[in-house]
């Protein structure tokens, strides 16, 4: 009942996020900007995709060497099935990935979903720094006559910024302290807790155990070094890959500003409007970025969007349904095993 009711709101946000995407479009005038678009140019952009993903198995074979060294032939498996997870019914993809992956390589589950709790961490503060540059280094890209609720956008959006400038530097700090003063976090953390019922007093101070567990490989200045260029690469990955749509789709404005700006609103809406395999509100994210910030045509910016969006869910869905087939599953089994994952205590996990 909780997973159909999670899905039917899904549903209800990216039909919602549809419709303010194709409001003002007519199916003809999308048809015909599919047809003006040069469509050799997602060929480059697929490449960058599948790169993303290698960028990404790299990370997580550092992130998992404290526990074992694995060659990175076998990472791919999991981390393809586990994000195309995300896009099931139960949307459990993160704790599928360390399902199968301490399943195929003897690491507990604690282990393998404290690496992609780190891994998280590293992603949401290279999306925070982008936010600041958005929001506080280029804020003039926003109209300064724009108001919501008689309050500047431009003037929320600084402050937004500011604050995800403090959530990165807190976020570190924490990471660090966690790393080389873990009793004294636990003990403080405990402490903060204790007016919360036990079961989730408990179940915090779990995670912060999983936390500390991948917060490990902190402790090699080589290892930590990796894990900052790949998630920096990867990162550059997912800002280039909507790149070679700019010459598809022949944009007025193909500035790194523009891209960047690109990444940063997409981030924004599916963040803000979660749907499934990001339907809607990707589209929307488009649209705010390249129409109504930068001024590109709005039956441009629509066909573009639905383009990327595409791009990523045939790439998700091919390289996950290539490794489910290659590991002999299926993926009825995977449906069940998010069920049994949905299922499973903290403690046993």
């Amino acid at each position: 009942m909780k997973k159909a009711r999670q899905l039917l709101i899904g549903v209800a946000i990216a039909v919602g996020a549809l419709y303010y995407t194709l409001r003002n479009i007519s199916m003809d005038e999308l048809i015909a900007s599919f047809k003006d678009a040069d469509l050799i140019y997602i060929l480059p952009a697929i490449g960058l995709t599948l790169l993303s993903y290698v960028t990404r198995a790299y990370r997580w074979q550092i992130l998992l060497s404290p526990f074992k060294q694995i060659p990175i032939k076998d990472i791919y498996a999991p981390l393809m099935i586990g994000f195309m997870g995300n896009v099931l019914p139960a949307r459990a993809g993160e704790f599928l990935r360390a399902y199968l992956m301490g399943k195929k390589h003897g690491i507990t589950f604690a282990g393998a979903f404290s690496t992609i709790i780190v891994e998280r961490l590293f992603d949401l503060i290279i999306l925070m720094m982008l936010f600041v540059w958005a929001f506080v280094v280029k804020v003039d890209m926003f109209d300064p006559q724009l108001t919501f609720s008689g309050v500047s956008v431009q003037t929320m959006l600084v402050g937004f910024g500011k604050l995800c400038a403090i959530l990165v530097v807190g976020l570190l700090t924490f990471m660090f302290l966690l790393t080389y003063k873990e009793e004294w976090v636990k003990t403080c953390i405990g402490w903060l807790a204790k007016p919360l019922p036990d079961k989730w007093r408990e179940k915090i101070l779990y995670m912060v155990g999983e936390f500390a567990l991948g917060c490990k490989i902190i402790k090699n200045p080589a290892a930590f070094a990796k894990i900052l260029f790949f998630t920096a690469l990867t990162w550059s990955l997912l800002t280039a890959i909507n790149y070679p749509l700019y010459f598809a789709f022949d944009l007025q404005d193909k500035s790194l500003e523009s891209v960047v700006l690109l990444t940063v609103m997409v981030c924004v809406l599916i963040t803000v409007l979660p749907t499934p395999a990001f339907l809607g509100s990707f589209n929307a994210g488009v649209l705010i970025a390249l129409h109504e910030i930068k001024g590109e045509a709005e039956v441009t910016a629509v066909s573009f969007g639905m383009v990327a969006w595409a791009i990523g869910f045939v790439v998700l869905i091919g390289g996950g349904l290539f490794f489910v087939f290659r590991e002999h599953m299926s993926v009825q089994a995977l449906m069940k095993a998010e069920e049994e994952l949905e299922h499973l205590e903290p403690e046993k996990k």
